[in-house]
This record gives structure tokens, sequence and C-alpha cells, in this order.
């Protein structure tokens, strides 16, 4: 038996549809590629679920500092890295908000898994966010204090004033939102009540 061969309008009318396809999931897929970061008032405080944070992270010039040392307020810990390309696509605008907010910025950025302190350092350089601190942490020390759970990268820990998170935001955050700063005071005062 003979396999009949498609006509020219099957051809035409199947290659059509693919292509309409394949350009609707390729748009999809660009609008979850490129997107604005999720709001920071999404990250109002729930009840504490994990235990104090007190891991340690390095700096350039062998500079070390505990977080335990930022217990009585609460902070947003944020967690990234170099090879992360969400990453580098939210680091311009939370370096702009670090910026703007000024030296007493409740967000601390960590580096996870992207080399030493003076490498990360020269990456932030080469992308012109020479602004951002230079912080890193050891996967390990990030995965013990996270109970071994998978982290997606980037994600930003609500971390209340006894070193317990208390929100977690898996994902790129809107730090160019104009209502961001106002939001994140919102978010450190319900977090402090």
């Amino acid at each position: 038996m003979k396999a009949a061969l498609p006509g020219r309008r099957s051809v035409v009318f199947g290659t059509l549809g693919l292509a309409v396809a394949v350009g609707y999931g390729a748009s999809k897929l660009a609008g979850t590629v490129v997107r604005r970061g999720m709001p920071i008032d999404r990250l109002m405080p729930g009840k504490a679920v994990s235990a104090p944070v007190g891991f340690v992270l390095s700096g350039p010039d062998g500079a070390h500092d505990v977080l335990a040392s930022r217990r009585g307020a609460p902070f947003l810990l944020h967690v990234w890295a170099t090879w992360c390309s969400p990453c580098r696509h939210e680091l311009p605008g939370l370096a702009a908000f670090m910026t703007a907010w000024g030296p007493d910025c409740p967000v601390v950025p960590v580096a996870v898994s992207s080399g030493s302190p003076e490498e990360i350092r020269a990456f932030l350089e080469r992308n012109d966010l020479g602004g951002l601190p230079v912080w890193t942490v050891a996967g390990e020390a990030l995965k013990v204090w996270s109970a071994n759970r998978a982290l997606a990268i980037p994600v930003t820990f609500l971390i209340d004033g006894a070193g317990r998170i208390r929100a977690t935001a898996a994902g790129s955050l809107d730090w160019a939102a104009p209502e961001a700063p106002a939001a994140l005071r919102r978010v450190l005062a319900a977090t402090s009540a």
C-alpha cells in the first residue's frame, strides 16, 4: 500500500500553524525572561520560619561580617550569583535603590557560588555596579541555614530583628519602582511591630 503524500495546501497550513505556535511560545518565554520584578511589598512578614541567620559573609581584603551582628532591626538578605541571568538583569536596579537610600540601607546583597570577594568586586566593576557591597557566602553555609531547601536565585529574605526569616521572594524584585522605598519602609515597620 502506497502512503499518500500531503497536498500543497496541507503543507502550507501546517507550516503556518507551526510558525504561529513557535512564535506564540517564544513571545510567552520572552515575557517571562524580560519582566519587572515582584513588588517589594509582597514581602510582608508572616510567622518566623527559620533558625536565626548567623553565617559569616566574606568581603574583599579579608573582611568578614557576621549577620548575627544585625540583630535588633529587620533587613533584607538578597542572594544573587554572577552566573545568574535574572540576577544580572536585577542588579542595576538594586544598586540604584541602595545608592538612593544611603549608607543605612537595610538590604544586604550577598553573592553565592560566584568566586572570591575579589572576583565579585571585579565583576561588579566590569558591569558598572561598583556601588554594591561586595559580600560572598559559601554555598554550603547558605544550604545549612536554609535547611537544605532548594533555593531559586535570586532570592530575597525578609529577616526580622531576631534573625529569622519572616518572608521570602524567589526571583527578582522591582527595585526601580517609584514606590519601592516606601514599600520597604512599610514592610520593615510591619516586621518590627
